[in-house]
C-alpha cells in the first residue's frame, strides 16, 4: 500500500512539474511531424528528379534488369535512403533510451561521448592495431562505444547521477577524445585523411549490405524493448520503490546500456559519426511532450529517420554545387551538426515559454577557505614570473638535447611574443570563465562550453571565406585598416550574438537548457570545421592551424598589444565584481539595493564578448581554461570572488604558458598546437577534479 501511494505521488508531482505530459499527443506533435513529412517527400521528389532519369517503375525493379547507368544510380538512390531512415531512427531510439535512463533531457549519444569513444576506438585500431579489423569494426566500435560510456556514467555517480555533472562529464569526455584523436592525425596526418573523411559520416551506398543490415537491426530491437518498457517506466518514478517491487534496476541499466553501445557501435562502424541526429529526434519528443515510454520510442525511431532521411536529401542536392566550390563531397555527418544545432536552438527556444524546471546544481568539493594576504600574491606572482623565465630560455638544440639558451634576438623576436600571446589568452579566458560561472550560477559556465568561442570563431572563420567579396563590395584593400579590423568585427558579432541568446534564454531556462545551446552552437562550429578539412584549398587549410589553438603567429608588436589589452580587461573586471556579487546571490535583493540588473548583466556580457573573441582572434578556440581555472581555484581556497578571479587569471596564464612550451618541443622539431594539449591535460585533471562533485 505504501509503495502504491509513493508511485501514485510520483506522478502527481511529474503531472506538476511538466503539466504538458498529460497529453501523448497533441496538434504540435501532429503539426511538426506533418511538416517534416511533407519536406521529406517534397526533397525525395526533387532528389529522383534530377537523379532519376527513366521511369519511375524501374527504379524498384530487380538490378539483374537494368543497365549498368541505372543500377549505379538505384544503388545510389535506395540503399542510401534507407539507410538513412533506419540509421536515423536507430540513433534516435538511441537517445531516447539515455534520456530514460539517466532522466535527463540532454542525454543522447553525442552528449555522453558514446559516438566519440567508438570513433576514437576505430582511429587507434586502424594506427596502431590494424590486425584487430580482421574481426570486424563493429566490435572495436562496441568497445570504444562501452568504455566512453562507462567513463562518463563513472565520473557522475558520486552526484547520483546529477543532470549537470552527468552531461559535464560527457563534454569532459567529449573534448578530450577529440582533442587525443587531433592529436592522432598531426601525427599521422598521412594515414588518417581517409579515416577523416569516414569519421565525417558518408550513406552514400553502393551495395544492398548496409541497408539489410539496419533493417535486420531495427526488427531486432523493438523485440528487446518490449519486455524494458514496464521496468523503465517504473524506474522513471523512484528506483527504490522499483526495487521494492521487484524490479532489477541493475540489470535492467546494463542492458540498456549495452543496447546503447551495441546500436551506437553498430552505426558508427558503417557509416561513421552522425552527430546530432539522436539528440535532436530526442529533443523533439520532449518538446511535443510524448509521456508513455513505449510512445517515446516509437517517436524517437521516427523522428530520428525523418531528420536524418531530409538531411540526406538535402546533401544530395547541394553536393552538386559544393563539388566545384570545396572540392569535396558533402559529407552528411557535418551537415547533421549544422542543421542539429540550428533544431535544437529553436526547440530551445522553444522550451523557453515553458515553466521553467527547478534543477539541483552540483557542488565541487573544496578546501576550507583561505586567507589571501600580500604574501601569497607575491609568491604567486614570482612563481608565474620564475615559469616565464624558464619557458624563454629552456629548449632543445639541434641536437634535441634540452639547455638554458640566452640568445637575446632569437627571445625577443620568436620566443617572447608566443609566451606573451600564450599568458594573455589563459588570463582573457579565466577572467570570462569566472564572470560567466558567477552569473549564471552554474558551475559548467565557461566561454567554451556556452558555444562563445565556437560563436566568436566561426564568425571569424565566415569573415575570412567571405573577405574577397566584402572587400569587393566595400571597395577596400587587403593591407587597408579596415580590412584588418574585419576579423575582430566578425568574430564580436559571432561572440555577440550568442550572448545575447543567452541573455534572453537566462531566466526562462535551467543549466541544462542553456548548456544545451552551447552544445548545438560547438556542433554547428564542429561541422564547419570539417568542410574546411576536407575541403583541401590551401586558403582554408591556412586556418586551421589557427583553428587548433596555437600561438605560432605571434609577432612582437601584436604580442605586447594582446597583453596590454589582457591586463586591462581584467583590471575592468574588478570594476563589475560588486553588482556581479549582488546578482549572483539574489536578483530581487539587488534591485532592492539599487543594482540595475539588466545594465549590470550586459555590461558583463559585453565585457566577456570582448574578452573571448580577443582570445580567440589571438591563438583560436581552447578548450578547458574558461572552465577549468575558476574550479582548481576553488579548490585552493578561492572563495572570495576578488580572490577567485585574481587566482584563476594567474592560474589561466600559467596553465596555457606551461601548454604552448609543451606544445613547442614535446616533439620538436614539430610542433602541437597549445590548444591540443591544454585539452588533454585539461580534459585529465577536470576528470579527477569531477570525482568531488555531489549534489
Amino acid at each position: 500500500m505504501g509503495n502504491t501511494t509513493r508511485l501514485q505521488q510520483n506522478q502527481r508531482d511529474n503531472q506538476r512539474i511538466n503539466p504538458r505530459v498529460t497529453k501523448p499527443f497533441n496538434a504540435p506533435a501532429c503539426w511538426l511531424f506533418s511538416g517534416l513529412l511533407s519536406l521529406v517527400l517534397m526533397t525525395t521528389a526533387l532528389v529522383l528528379k534530377t537523379t532519376w532519369h527513366d521511369a519511375l517503375g524501374l527504379l524498384f525493379a530487380r538490378s539483374q534488369s537494368l543497365t549498368l547507368a541505372q543500377m549505379v544510380a538505384q544503388l545510389q538512390i535506395l540503399p542510401t535512403m534507407l539507410v538513412a531512415i533506419f540509421a536515423g531512427g536507430l540513433l534516435g531510439v538511441v537517445s531516447v533510451l539515455l534520456q530514460q535512463l539517466v532522466k535527463n533531457t540532454l542525454a543522447s549519444d553525442s552528449t555522453l561521448a558514446v559516438g566519440t569513444g567508438a570513433q576514437l576506438a576505430l582511429l587507434i585500431v586502424t594506427l596502431f592495431f590494424p590486425s584487430f579489423g580482421l574481426y570486424g569494426s563493429f566490435w572495436v566500435a562496441f568497445v570504444g562505444a562501452l568504455l566512453s560510456m562507462g567513463l562518463v556514467f563513472a565520473i557522475a555517480a558520486n552526484s547520483r547521477m546529477n543532470p549537470v555533472v552527468l552531461i559535464l562529464g560527457g563534454l569532459v569526455v567529449n573534448i578530450l577524445f577529440s582533442a587525443i584523436s587531433s592529436l592522432l592525425m598531426i601525427f599521422f596526418s598521412e594515414r588518417v585523411m581517409g579515416v577523416m573523411a569516414w569519421e565525417s559520416g558518408n550513406l552514400t551506398q553502393t551495395s544492398w549490405q548496409n541497408s539489410q543490415f539496419f533493417v535486420l537491426i531495427s526488427l531486432i530491437l523493438p523485440v528487446i524493448l518490449l519486455f524494458l518498457v514496464k521496468p523503465l517506466t517504473i524506474m522513471s518514478l523512484d528506483e527504490r520503490q522499483a526495487k521494492a517491487l521487484g524490479v532489477p534496476v541493475a540489470a535492467v541499466r546494463m542492458l540498456v546500456v549495452t543496447l546503447v553501445a551495441v546500436v551506437t557501435a553498430s552505426v558508427v562502424s558503417r557509416v561513421g559519426v552522425l552527430s546530432f541526429v539522436g539528440l535532436a529526434a530526442a529533443s523533439v519528443v520532449n518538446v511535443v511532450a510524448i509521456r508513455p515510454i513505449g510512445q517515446r520510442l516509437m517517436a524517437g525511431f521516427a523522428f530520428g529517420a525523418m531528420l536524418l532521411w531530409l538531411t540526406n536529401n538535402i546533401v544530395m542536392l547541394l553536393s552538386p554545387w559544393f563539388k566545384p566550390l570545396l572540392n569535396i563531397t558533402l559529407p552528411v555527418g557535418s551537415v547533421t551538426g549544422i542543421l542539429g544545432a540550428g533544431l535544437i536552438i529553436w526547440l530551445v527556444i522553444r522550451q523557453s515559454k515553458q515553466p521553467m524546471i527547478a534543477e539541483q546544481s552540483p557542488s565541487l568539493l573544496a578546501s576550507k577557505r583561505r586567507y589571501f594576504g600580500g604574501g601569497f600574491w607575491v609568491v604567486a606572482i614570482g612563481l608565474l614570473l620564475l615559469v616565464t623565465v624558464g619557458v624563454l630560455h629552456i629548449s632543445p638544440d639541434a641536437m634535441g638535447s634540452f639547455g638554458w639558451h640566452t640568445e637575446a634576438s632569437f627571445i625577443e623576436n620568436f620566443r617572447l611574443p608566443r609566451t606573451l600571446s600564450a599568458m594573455a589568452t589563459g588570463i582573457m579566458l579565466a577572467t570570462a570563465g569566472v564572470l560567466l560561472q558567477n552569473l549564471t550560477r552554474n558551475p559548467m559556465a565557461s566561454p567554451e562550453v556556452m558555444g562563445i568561442s565556437s560563436g566568436a570563431a566561426l564568425g571569424v572563420v565566415l569573415v575570412f571565406v567571405l573577405s574577397p567579396v566584402i572587400l569587393g563590395t566595400l571597395g577596400l584593400t587587403t593591407d587597408s585598416f579596415w580590412a584588418l579590423g574585419l576579423p575582430l568585427l566578425g568574430g564580436l558579432l559571432g561572440a555577440g550574438l550568442v550572448l545575447l541568446l543567452i541573455l534572453r534564454l537566462a531566466r526562462r531556462l535551467s543549466s541544462s537548457y542553456l548548456l544545451l545551446v552551447g552544445v548545438a552552437i560547438s556542433a554547428l562550429m564542429g561541422g564547419m570545421l570539417t568542410l574546411i578539412k576536407l575541403s583541401g584549398d590551401p586558403r582554408l587549410q591556412a586556418m586551421l592551424n589557427w583553428l587548433s589553438g596555437t600561438t605560432y603567429h605571434a609577432y612582437p608588436v601584436t604580442a605586447w598589444a594582446l597583453m596590454v589589452i589582457g591586463i586591462v580587461l581584467f583590471l575592468l573586471s574588478f570594476l563589475l565584481l560588486k553588482p556581479l556579487r549582488v546578482i549572483s546571490l539574489d536578483e530581487t535583493m539587488a534591485r532592492s539595493l539599487g543594482v540595475s540588473v539588466k545594465r549590470s548583466e550586459i555590461l558583463i556580457f559585453s565585457l566577456v564578448a570582448v574578452l573571448s573573441t580577443v582570445s580567440t582572434l589571438a591563438v583560436g578556440p581552447l578548450s578547458f581554461i574558461g572552465l577549468m581555472t575558476p574550479h582548481l581555484a576553488k579548490t585552493l581556497g578561492a572563495v572570495q570572488l576578488p580572490h577567485q578571479l585574481a587566482l584563476s587569471a594567474l592560474l589561466g596564464a600559467g596553465l596555457m604558458l606551461i601548454a604552448d612550451w609543451v606544445g613547442r618541443y614535446a616533439i620538436f622539431p614539430y610542433e602541437i598546437p597549445a590548444g591540443t594539449i591544454a585539452s588533454i591535460v585539461g580534459g585529465l585533471y577536470f576528470l579527477w577534479l569531477m570525482k568531488g562533485m555531489k549534489n
